[in-house]
């Protein structure tokens, strides 16, 4: 994923970052015991990380402080996502994108509902993901844009069983 990347507009989800050895969360699992100012000068002075371009260097120090603000749990899960975003082919990704850029475009009060349903589906085991959203309850509540996007962005998404 590099420069153009759109974020797709569910809350958490972020692309691989590549930098340092790999994408960012291989490199934070091999820092993790270091304070955040620590990591960010090793960051910093990584041959990885110094070979970026000054924006894509800026965008990985962001994301850095960003990962550093979740919990254990969040990053376990954006972790995931993101090996789950590198599995698929580079026609998955741009779908995946369009999707999210599709969802970003939709008005305030639709995002909202397929957020909503987003994290109710995100407990769905992902086998069974794809016939509950093609269910009536769902085929009533939105349209088939909507189902696509939210299918789409369900495929990279964890399952998080509901506690």
């Amino acid at each position: 994923m590099g420069p153009g990347y759109s974020r797709p507009a569910y809350p958490g989800y972020a692309p691989p970052v590549q930098g340092a050895q790999g994408h960012l969360g291989d490199w934070l699992n091999q820092h993790r015991n270091l304070p955040a100012q620590e990591q960010e000068r090793a960051l910093r002075g990584d041959p990885s990380f110094r070979r970026l371009s000054p924006g894509d260097q800026q965008h990985v120090v962001q994301q850095l402080h960003q990962v550093n603000q979740l919990s254990e749990e969040q990053r376990q899960r954006r972790e995931a996502r993101t090996q789950m975003i590198e599995r698929l082919s580079p026609q998955e990704r741009m779908q995946v994108t369009n999707s999210a850029r599709r969802w970003a475009a939709q008005p305030p009060e639709r995002q909202a509902l397929m957020k909503s349903t987003f994290r109710d589906l995100r407990a769905v085991p992902p086998d069974q993901r794809q016939t509950v959203l093609n269910s009536a309850r769902y085929q009533n509540a939105f349209t088939p844009e909507e189902r696509g996007i939210l299918s789409d962005m369900l495929r990279v998404e964890p399952y998080q069983p509901t506690r």
